[in-house]
């Protein structure tokens, strides 16, 4: 028998996480269309009921699949904040850098077909969002003086969380025969500028 096909033994409180690494994976090689609950159970080396024991459905298993792409999306952010003088910037880098490395679960994590009640997906949704809006604020704080007005932090948010979701998604989906994108900095560091203009 292979090592492959040997069976691990896991820990009862260790099978929900190598499901969902499974799960991750499967979407990382083959994409949504390649991830069945089979599948899963066949990487983990599992019983084939035991995803649904779990997750309940393909739908809840993809929404943890989502829920550990904000969480990784959040910390990418991060990371690419700390190399970076400018963290705003830092924030539109490291999101267009995950959806590089990782387009699949980028597509997955605002497509359809997943249970988007999940409170762990809410939750990690919640606070990737919350990475770039207090970034924002503090930007905001360190330029005027002064707290920027609820609303207008929620605006400049979205705009900035549209500007680098629409870069990104032009960057793994743009078709060779398209005009070629300006760099990510060069788009970014525009946003940045505009995120930033006084409120009026």
């Amino acid at each position: 028998m292979s090592t492959s096909d040997t069976p691990r033994a896991y820990h009862h409180g260790n099978l929900p996480a190598a499901l969902r690494q499974a799960a991750w994976d499967i979407v990382g090689e083959a994409g949504v269309r390649g991830m069945s609950l089979r599948e899963c159970a066949r990487r983990a080396n599992v019983s084939h009921a035991a995803p649904a024991h779990h997750f309940g459905s393909l739908e809840n298993l993809l929404a943890e699949v989502v829920a550990d792409g904000y969480e990784r999306m959040a910390d990418v952010i991060l990371t690419t904040q700390q190399e970076l003088d400018n963290t705003l910037l830092g924030c539109g880098i490291g999101y267009v850098n995950f959806a590089k490395s990782y387009p699949e679960h980028f597509r997955l994590m605002f497509g359809s077909g997943v249970n988007r009640t999940l409170p762990r997906l809410l939750e990690s949704g919640e606070r990737a969002l919350q990475v770039l809006s207090q970034t924002i604020r503090h930007a905001w704080i360190e330029k005027y003086g002064s707290e920027p007005e609820p609303a207008v932090l929620q605006e400049r948010t979205f705009l900035a969380w549209s500007t680098a979701h629409g870069y990104a998604s032009l960057t793994i989906d743009r078709k060779t025969d398209q005009p070629p994108i300006p760099s990510a900095e060069s788009i970014l560091q525009l946003m940045t500028r505009c995120v930033l203009m006084p409120q009026t």
